[in-house]
């Protein structure tokens, strides 16, 4: 197994595999490379995969500090800096893309070649916009009362948001199967880590950061998304390069990657390909 150690001290889990173009993967909260293991797995024999498990996360450091956007933007760039990697395709699924914005706002594009993100907002609140999280009708107390779930029961707030916000379609799912859903969706929860990166993420406002992206971008939108199109005209319309969207994945909700991955890399395989 093979960890870098950051500046504060925090040990960061990962891997780097195969040969060709570089591309480097950046799960989302409460996921891990293991999460999105077959999506990987469709780029291994064609490119050279980097991919790692975020601060508080899978086999990363259960960090107590640093846990802010801000820190995994740097994270991201101590462990681009230290591979020594250069013309990165970097995605991003939902915070792994926060964190994408995070790099780019501190760091910019010049070790970069592409960006692809799925499914995230550079701002998830909806006071002063529509393009927060759950296609915009999210509010402040909605993300208050959050909090107070998932201080209260990991699993529970973990379901809450799952079947409210990323697939609305299981608010149908059986009563009696609440225990079960509860159990798993706690299941390598770390409340501390999930309150304190949602807490970053809700209050960081990562638009200006788009405006700094140089480099081409896809946006992969699939057909139940958790933003709406509002986020996506708005980094079409800031971003100084190409942009390219893609949302033709029927019958799939924000955990995408999870669901079609072949399809999904398919598309960034093309992206790739043209860009």
């Amino acid at each position: 197994m093979s960890y870098l150690t950051m500046k504060d001290g925090v040990k960061i889990y990962y891997e780097d595999r195969g040969n060709g173009e570089t591309i480097l993967f950046c799960h989302g909260l409460n996921s891990s490379h293991l999460k999105i293991k077959n999506f990987i797995d469709e780029f291994k024999n064609n490119y050279r995969t980097v991919f790692y498990d975020q601060r508080g996360h899978e086999s990363s450091d259960k960090s107590t500090i640093h846990m802010n956007i801000k820190t995994l933007g740097q994270d991201l760039h101590e462990l681009i800096e230290s591979l020594d990697l250069h013309e990165v395709t970097l995605i991003g699924h939902s915070m792994g893309a926060a964190t994408i914005f995070s790099y780019v706002n501190q760091f910019g594009c010049d070790r970069l070649k592409r960006i692809v993100v799925v499914d995230m907002s550079p701002y998830m609140r909806n006071t002063v916009w529509q393009g927060g999280i759950a296609q915009g009708k999210w509010t402040d107390e909605d993300f208050m009362q959050d909090l107070e779930r998932i201080f209260d029961d990991v699993g529970a707030a973990g379901w809450y948001i799952t079947k409210n916000m990323m697939n609305p379609a299981l608010k149908n799912t059986p009563a009696e199967l609440d225990d079960a859903m509860i159990a798993l969706c706690g299941k390598g929860f770390d409340p501390l880590t999930m309150a304190s990166l949602w807490f970053s993420l809700y209050r960081t406002d990562q638009r200006p950061a788009i405006e700094k992206i140089t480099v081409p971008l896809l946006y992969i939108m699939p057909e139940t998304p958790l933003y709406s199109m509002v986020t996506v005209d708005y980094i079409k319309s800031h971003v100084k390069s190409d942009f390219v969207l893609e949302k033709d994945f029927p019958n799939t909700t924000h955990t995408i990657l999870m669901e079609t991955p072949c399809e999904v890399a398919e598309k960034v395989k093309a992206f790739i390909q043209a860009h």
